[in-house]
């Protein structure tokens, strides 16, 4: 049986937040049930690519077919349609929140309670249910009212300003982190006040801000500003370490991450110039000075450049260098240790089974 079996979780979410943190949940064993509005439902179940018998395509789109987004993100969750702007959907609402443990959304602030909806009113159908509200910047502040999504927050968390070359521009993160890191804090938020509950009675209210997540990853560049030296972008290098950067290899490239001076040791050892370990400018600890980490970054680069990148990785792995290939998300899907892992599933279609070529991703939490 799965840790959350037996747990009602109402999803009023949409996009990526919100209904990745429900995601997460009903693979913990919860039983999700998403709240649509009449007509097309949720507006990703229409966004391409389209997921059929035939495939995915961004091109096609046949009758039957559904959006790879919202199979992917609507996986673990079964699905109802009500109208929450009509009295009777609204009263219908009210019962399943008497029966249910988590309500979920992500709206603006302040919609529920336009609605009618607030927590208040939720509680007073049932004061066990747990609300959890995940916004761009949270239910109050300065900043409450802002409209955001993903990338607005990484500028305005530090992300952007923290990303791509010394001497280039602001960079936003290739990734919707800030969209996905919300909604594992909103798991982590909404297990703890279940958790609560269980001595309390009661249920709580959630209030997860994307810009406060993304902020929250971001403490070496507090504890640099600490010590009095403004963060500034790096690129792929990091001061606290070297060699440690991203280096062309004869097919592709190599990550190398040297973080203490044991690992830099390792690092000399598997090029094949252990002797340079005992020089006075590569020792003294993690850190050294820029004419070093660009001499050491010479040697590591030139060394890594005639070789493939798996035999470049092997070796050093081989000597306790924390180092790896760079793969691309095509190559991931195929990756045996992922698929071992089972975090490369299938991706299912509920009339016509596994949609060819399509993937989706495992659930990262494993129990032994």
């Amino acid at each position: 049986m799965k840790p959350l079996a037996g747990l009602v979780v109402l999803d009023l979410s949409r996009f990526l937040a919100g209904p990745y943190c429900t995601l997460l949940l009903g693979g913990l064993g919860a039983e999700v049930v998403k709240v649509e509005p009449p007509g097309e439902g949720d507006p990703y179940r229409t966004r391409p690519p389209m997921a059929g018998p035939q495939g995915a395509s961004f091109a096609r789109r046949a009758p039957g077919d559904i959006s790879v987004l919202f199979l992917h993100r609507a996986r673990n969750k079964k699905s109802v349609t009500l109208n929450l702007r009509h009295p009777d959907g609204v009263a219908l609402f009210g019962r399943l929140c008497a029966r249910a443990d988590v309500l979920v959304e992500n709206f603006a602030p302040g919609t529920l309670e336009a609605m009618g909806l607030g927590f208040p009113t939720l509680q007073g159908w049932n004061p066990r249910l747990v609300l959890c509200s995940i916004s761009g910047f949270g239910q109050d502040g300065p900043r409450r009212d802002w409209r955001a999504y993903d990338p607005i927050v990484q500028a305005m968390s530090g992300i952007v300003a923290q990303t791509g070359e010394a001497d280039g521009p602001p960079l936003r993160a290739g990734l919707l982190v800030s969209d996905t890191t919300a909604a594992l804090y909103g798991v982590i938020g909404i297990l703890a006040a279940l958790r609560a509950r269980e001595t309390t009675g009661q249920g709580d209210w959630v209030d997860v801000s994307m810009q406060d997540g993304s902020f929250f990853l971001m403490p070496d560049a507090l504890e640099f500003l600490a010590a009095g030296i403004a963060p500034r972008r790096t690129g792929n290098t990091h001061a606290a370490g070297a060699p440690f950067n991203v280096y062309p290899a004869a097919d592709g490239f190599v990550s190398v991450c040297a973080v203490t001076e044991r690992d830099r040791v390792h690092v000399l050892a598997a090029i094949g110039r252990p002797e340079l370990a005992r020089e006075p400018r590569f020792a003294g600890g993690p850190a050294i000075a820029p004419e070093a980490r660009r001499e050491l970054d010479d040697l590591v680069g030139a060394w890594i450049k005639g070789r493939p990148a798996v035999e470049a990785v092997n070796i050093f792995q081989a000597h306790k260098v924390p180092a790896s290939p760079v793969p691309g998300i095509d190559e991931l899907v195929e990756d045996e240790h992922l698929r071992a892992r089972e975090m490369v599933v299938g991706l299912e279609h509920p009339d016509h089974g596994l949609v060819p070529g399509a993937h989706a991703l495992g659930m990262p939490i494993k129990f032994r």
